[in-house]
């Protein structure tokens, strides 16, 4: 969608070398399957220099509607990626929990363990306290903040499955939506 609406603007996507040339583009915390957000952040390369405020004059209007440009700027050195250090989720939950007195428990709970099953895979223990540290209960969902580290992170999904958890039950997830993309700040005096 947005090398789409890069190139409908007018602008040239800078290409990778070798013998398959690729648009040099990279999601900073790219989504799981059925993850939807609310938010991207994206590096892109483009072929010609062009001032921030001239790439969104051309760019907004060429987006699908639903989709709103926030800011662009120009970066040298280290991607995005490497500055994110955590997410934000809304986990649309069915009312079949006692989730208010599972998220007390959550929040006093030495460690919150979930089994990682992925095909082909040996079965993986993920303590999800370890990287969520706030999760709240609202009529229908959750939301929680989730840490992006170097050990790895936690699936939205698994803090909802460690939450309800603390009671017994097993969740029904009905959506799973990030609502924001946390990044540290950049080093003074460090190009990132």
């Amino acid at each position: 969608m947005l090398l789409s609406a890069l190139r409908r603007a007018g602008h040239q996507i800078a290409l990778s070398q070798g013998m398959k040339p690729r648009p040099v583009i990279s999601l900073a915390l790219p989504r799981a399957v059925g993850v939807e957000s609310e938010c991207e952040l994206a590096d892109v390369q483009l072929a010609a220099d062009v001032s921030p405020g001239e790439l969104a004059d051309r760019l907004a209007p060429q987006l699908p509607a639903g989709v709103e440009l926030v800011s662009v700027h120009a970066v040298d050195g280290r991607p995005a990626a490497s500055r994110v250090c955590g997410a934000r989720y809304r986990i649309e939950v069915t009312e079949d929990v006692a989730w208010d007195d599972a998220v007390d428990r959550f929040a006093t709970a030495g460690e919150a363990l979930v089994v990682r099953r992925a095909p082909g895979k040996a079965d993986k223990s993920v303590d999800v306290k370890r990287f969520c540290h706030a999760v709240e209960h609202r009529a229908g969902s959750l939301s929680a903040e989730i840490d992006v580290t170097e050990a790895g992170t936690a699936r939205p999904e698994e803090v909802a499955t460690a939450v309800a958890a603390q009671v017994g039950a097993t969740p029904t997830v009905n959506r799973l939506v990030r609502t924001a993309i946390e990044l540290r700040p950049e080093p003074v005096g460090a190009n990132t």
